[in-house]
């Protein structure tokens, strides 16, 4: 089976296999989940069944040999669209979507999913980065999804809802993506050859908190070693102790001289808190969704939560208006806000959180 090749996001599967069956595909979906964990390889090889000459729509497989299967393949099949954020840009242009000033509507995306597929089946698209859609770049967006021309599908790729356009979400079937295992990772990691081939694939697998992208970055050791203090700063319920926003100003310089790296440091570092909280959430929840690397860090969050008399339902707000200003945080470094002031700000707001000396529906 063609599905074979993806590692995990069965439920997802099973609901496209469901929804193919019965001819009620829809026209727009929202695919949200932690970044690196397979949500654009899905999107493709989803493409890929739709468009597959050799086998039925219903059966929802691909041969993977036929041209068009190849052509997805290659990046070149023409009913197959897909857009990204340049990288150069803080925002996918309205221009990607809608054509520049002077042929608005005759081209883009919006234009080019309209236009009769070429081998007479689908017509596809597939918006990566769809958390760097300006309300700009949504609004030129909502003609195609209030009125989507037939046998379209659109598929959004984001992280979470929280960064998604109310106007996206609503007008969207969302889809929702859950981490990798650590050893789903690793079957990763070795099938592709992402590592190099002296490095021990296993503890990088199990620091990755899911994410085949953030364990490639975390074959760095520098990277790994500081997410281990981060863990250990955000834990003690105060992570501006140890002059800690210093040592993360730090860290984000030694990224580089161009400030786009740095940004991305940042943001890095705001990823892997959001995995910090969301561990602590379903852990506090006694929920099976918690990872190993994590386990001594967020059992000492949450014996210190409990030993200043919170109940676990203040525990979870808390983690939950943690990761909504950290969310507010990568929000501010994309928008270039002084570095400083933004890592000073969000260590000291998270701690205030952690002790719950601000109201959690603050942010």
């Amino acid at each position: 089976m063609s599905w074979e090749t993806i590692v995990g996001h069965q439920s997802a599967l099973e609901r496209f296999q469901k929804s193919a069956r019965r001819n009620r595909l829809a026209s727009t979906y929202l695919f949200v989940g932690p970044s690196g964990i397979g949500k654009r390889t899905f999107a493709l090889k989803l493409a890929q069944s739709l468009l597959c000459s050799s086998t039925p729509e219903s059966a929802l497989e691909c041969c993977s040999h036929c041209p068009a299967c190849q052509q997805v393949l290659s990046g070149s099949h023409p009913d197959l669209i897909q857009v990204a954020k340049p990288a150069d840009k803080k925002f996918i242009p309205v221009e990607t979507f809608i054509g520049d000033r002077e042929h608005r509507r005759q081209r883009g995306m919006c234009h080019d999913i309209g236009l009769k597929p070429f081998y007479g089946g689908r017509k596809i698209a597939i918006i990566d980065d769809a958390d760097d859609l300006n309300a700009e770049s949504a609004n030129s967006l909502l003609k195609t999804l209030e009125e989507p021309p037939p046998k379209s599908i659109l598929i959004l790729i984001g992280t979470s809802q929280q960064r998604q356009l109310q106007t996206i979400i609503s007008r969207s079937q969302v889809v929702h993506f859950s981490p990798l295992t650590a050893e789903q990772v690793q079957e990763v990691l070795e099938r592709h050859h992402l590592l190099d081939p002296e490095t021990d694939p296993r503890p990088i697998a199990q620091a990755a908190n899911g994410s085949v992208e953030q364990a490639i970055r975390l074959s760095n050791p520098e990277l790994l070693e500081f997410v281990q203090l981060l863990y250990h700063q955000l834990a003690s319920l105060d992570p501006t102790q140890e002059d800690f926003a210093k040592s993360l100003g730090t860290f984000v310089e030694s990224a580089g001289k161009d400030a786009a790296l740095k940004r991305r440091r940042l943001s890095e570092v705001g990823d892997f808190a959001i995995y910090f909280y969301r561990d602590l959430l379903h852990r506090s929840a006694d929920s099976r969704e918690v990872h190993e690397n994590l386990e001594k860090h967020t059992a000492a969050s949450l014996s210190q939560f409990r030993q200043t008399g919170f109940t676990d339902s203040v525990i979870q707000e808390a983690a939950s208006a943690c990761i909504r200003r950290t969310l507010s945080m990568q929000q501010e470094v994309h928008a270039n806000a002084m570095q400083a002031n933004v890592i000073t700000n969000w260590l000291a707001d998270l701690g205030r959180l952690s002790r719950a000396e601000i109201a959690f529906d603050f942010y």
